[in-house]
């Protein structure tokens, strides 16, 4: 079996946190960590091999597209939202957490979740990735 390299979005508002999460799952499946602002600022393609993105999730809008979020299948297997330690979440966030949720590829994880549970929700996206086979859990 063929394994499947993830498109993976690392949204948070806590940068250190997002950042080292992001860092753990690019190096498990093996894939380049890219930040939401490089990829803004060099006007970066995402690899067609997979990756693990990171950013606030207000800037994932700008990452999207011109002003409006792109579909979401077309860059992303699975939004993974480490959601705020005291449960609190800026108002200019919710429209792009609802957006994700609304298509079912966006799992909210406690910011101290174990990083296994992480990697079992996104081999269970890619399972869900039209022709191709999920990647073995090692």
């Amino acid at each position: 079996m063929v394994a499947t390299a993830p498109r993976v979005v690392v949204i948070a508002a806590d940068d250190g946190l997002r950042s080292a999460r992001a860092a753990r799952l690019a190096a498990h499946f093996g894939v380049p960590r890219l930040t939401a602002a490089d990829v803004l600022a060099d006007h970066r393609q995402l690899p067609r091999d997979g990756y693990v993105l990171d950013g606030a999730p207000q800037l994932l809008d700008r990452v999207a597209g011109a002003g409006a979020l792109l579909p979401v299948f077309a860059f992303a297997d699975l939004v993974v939202y480490l959601r705020a330690r005291d449960g609190s979440d800026a108002d200019d966030i919710h429209r792009v957490i609802r957006y994700y949720e609304a298509r079912g590829v966006l799992v909210g994880f406690r910011p101290d979740a174990p990083d296994g549970d992480i990697f079992v929700a996104i081999v269970a996206a890619l399972r869900e990735r039209p022709g191709e086979a999920p990647p073995r859990l090692s």
